[in-house]
Formats: C-alpha cells, structure tokens, sequence
C-alpha cells in the first residue's frame, strides 16, 4: 500500500510542478513582450537626445569660432600696443 501512495504522490506532485512550471513560464514569456507605447516613448527619448547632442555640438563649435576671434582680436591689440611703444620709446615686458 505504501508503494502505490507513493506512487499518487509523485503524480501529484509532478502536476502540481508543471502546472506551477508552465504558469512561471507563461509570466515569463509575457514580462518579455514590449508595449508599443513604450516603445514609441522610448524611440522619441532617443530622438531628443540626438537633438540634445546635436545642439551640443553647433554650441561648442560656436564658442570655438567665437575664441578663435576673440584671440585675432588680442593678437592685433598687441600688436597696436606693442609699435605704439615702440613710436613713443616705452619699454613694453611681455
């Protein structure tokens, strides 16, 4: 008699095992399935932070062109300065 209770048992537990198997399966496979509204949320995320970076970039290169500029600009003061002194007899130390 032992045997054949035993034998119930792991039948039993055997479906209760696949039943709870097969339910954590199925949870599974569906937390993998993406919403397309959250795919769509993130596309666009992505496509304002390639804007973000672009707007990044042209504002660097301004301020880029706008130091270069800014230094002609010292280097023909200096120059001015420098054969202003040299008119006048003024010792000008760099």
């Amino acid at each position: 008699m032992s045997r054949r209770l035993h034998r119930v048992c792991c039948a039993r537990v055997a479906r209760h095992a696949r039943t709870v198997l097969l339910f954590v399966a199925s949870a599974g496979a569906s937390a993998c399935v993406i919403s397309p509204k959250a795919e769509a949320a993130r596309q666009q995320q992505m496509i304002e932070m390639g804007d973000a970076i672009n707007d990044l970039r042209i504002a660097a290169s301004e301020l880029t062109s706008g130091l270069d500029s800014l230094k002609l600009v010292i280097a023909r003061q200096d120059t001015t300065i420098a054969r202003l002194a040299n008119v006048t007899g003024v010792i000008v130390v760099k």
